[in-house]
């Protein structure tokens, strides 16, 4: 019986972006309920990432130099004002932009000197105008290693946001490659791409589920990267989180050792494999979780019992 996971001591299931709060900003995704954004003329395509990674460059349109923009975007572009000014003049544009005032905005985008805040807001702007090169933009500027890992980051979470509003296979292969240890070493990159690549696989709408072959690719980048030896703990855990969404058992054996284990560092990479044995486990696991859920503290006493009520939960459901 396939089961995700629900709450990770206290936490949501989107715990892994909430790990990493205090290093980023995370994206802003919403969108007001009543507005829908202009259509849009259908995405580019992007070049296959094989041929796309550090030290290389994507073929995508680039912006000319800033061009003339709208008074109302005076405030967007006045660096004299503070970094929260200028998001609130971004905030503030309608959605109904010229492809004059895209163009502006893309400028601003790939400005690299500019406050992240700044371009994120932007970002999200771009997405919700349609804006079609905007996957490429971030690609490209994902495998810029002249971006900060932070800002890397932030690109990953927005092409996720295109491939939600859009699935486009050159988007997954282009998480794929951001997830692999083997392309870049930035953890903050593979964590956010390891996660996304999850969600991929588990869309509310079941007609944009990725192909059975596309699914074993994301199911073993999870698993790869539960069991890489002397992985950042971040890493790890977004391998224990994306195995319990995908609900992987054969996750269990590295999930228990972590979960077992009283030095286990940080505590909150136990919280997580604890929480885990909630989606994934048996009553194997009662023992442990009885032990943690009386006599361990804060989240991870927590957890633990909670765990404990997703089995009892889930044996009533056989």
């Amino acid at each position: 019986m396939s089961r995700r996971i629900v709450l990770v001591g206290g936490v949501s299931a989107a715990a892994l972006l909430i790990l990493t709060a205090f290093v980023l900003h995370l994206t802003r995704t919403s969108r007001p309920s009543d507005e829908k954004p202009p259509a849009a003329a259908p995405r580019p395509a992007i070049e296959d990432p094989s041929t796309v990674g550090p030290g290389t460059v994507e073929e995508t349109p680039v912006p000319p130099p800033r061009p003339a923009v709208p008074p109302e975007f005076a405030g967007v572009f006045d660096e004299s004002k503070g970094t929260i000014t200028r998001m609130k003049a971004v905030d503030a544009l309608g959605r109904d932009l010229s492809s004059e005032a895209l163009s502006a905005l893309r400028w601003l985008l790939r400005k690299p000197d500019e406050d992240e805040a700044l371009r994120n807001n932007v970002a999200n702007r771009l997405r919700e105008c349609g804006e079609v090169h905007l996957a490429g933009d971030l690609t490209e500027m994902l495998w810029d290693e002249k971006e900060t890992p932070k800002w890397r980051n932030y690109c990953v979470q927005h092409l996720y946001g295109c491939y939600e509003e859009e699935p486009d296979p050159a988007i997954l292969r282009t998480l794929f490659k951001a997830a692999d240890a083997a392309e870049t070493d930035e953890k903050l990159v593979r964590i956010c791409a390891v996660w996304s690549l999850a969600r991929a696989a588990t869309p509310r709408d079941e007609s944009r589920l990725p192909d059975e072959a596309t699914l074993g690719r994301i199911r073993g980048q999870a698993l790869a990267a539960l069991r890489e030896k002397d992985a950042h703990f971040l890493i790890t855990t977004a391998g224990v989180q994306s195995c319990a969404r995908l609900g992987l058992r054969e996750a269990l054996p590295r999930i228990r050792e972590i979960a077992g284990n009283d030095s286990t560092k940080p505590t909150h990479l136990r919280v997580v494999t604890v929480a885990a044995l909630g989606d994934l486990g048996d009553e194997t696991d009662l023992p442990l979780l009885e032990r943690l859920s009386s006599s361990a503290k804060g989240q991870l006493k927590s957890a633990a019992a909670l765990a404990l009520k997703r089995l009892d939960r889930a044996k009533n459901d056989l």
